[in-house]
Parts: C-alpha cells; sequence; structure tokens
C-alpha cells in the first residue's frame, strides 16, 4: 500500500463531494477514516467511487424555464417563542 496514492485519491474525492457530488458524501466519509492505515479493500472501494463517478458525469440536474417568476417567503412570524408584554 505504500506505492498506492490512497490519500491522494481520497482527497480528491472530497474535493468532489464538496463541491458537485454530495451523494458521495457517505462513501467519501467512510473511506477517509482509514487514511492512516489503508488495506487494499478500501484502494478498491475508493476505485469503485470513481468509476461511479465516471459513469455518472453525464446525469445532472435540469430545471425548464417559467413564463412567470413565482416567489414563496417563508416567515417565523412568532420571533423565536418570546411572549408580548
Amino acid at each position: 500500500m505504500q506505492k498506492i496514492p490512497y490519500a491522494s485519491a481520497v482527497g480528491s474525492l472530497m474535493y468532489a463531494q464538496v463541491c458537485t457530488r454530495p451523494d458521495i458524501a457517505y462513501i467519501v466519509g467512510m473511506l477517509s477514516r482509514y487514511l492512516s492505515n489503508p488495506g487494499m479493500d478500501h484502494w478498491r472501494a475508493a476505485k469503485r467511487v470513481m468509476r461511479y463517478l465516471q459513469r455518472t458525469k453525464e446525469y445532472m440536474l435540469t430545471y425548464r424555464r417559467l413564463d412567470q417568476l413565482e416567489f414563496i417567503g417563508y416567515s417565523d412570524s412568532d420571533f423565536a417563542g418570546m411572549p408580548r408584554q
């Protein structure tokens, strides 16, 4: 495991997770637990996540344009539960 760039791979996965891919947050958290003492199973799991990212890079959310813009707002009218005096 000395020549395998496990920490670099997990760091790259963390960057992808924070910036664009929250769907891999759980597995990246699990992989990061073993940064100090990774095994071959951890390396295989990291490669599997990379293959998943490669396979799903074309997936995206698209929003359609509407002719009329609608705003919905919410308010905490109770003002944190403070009683009126």
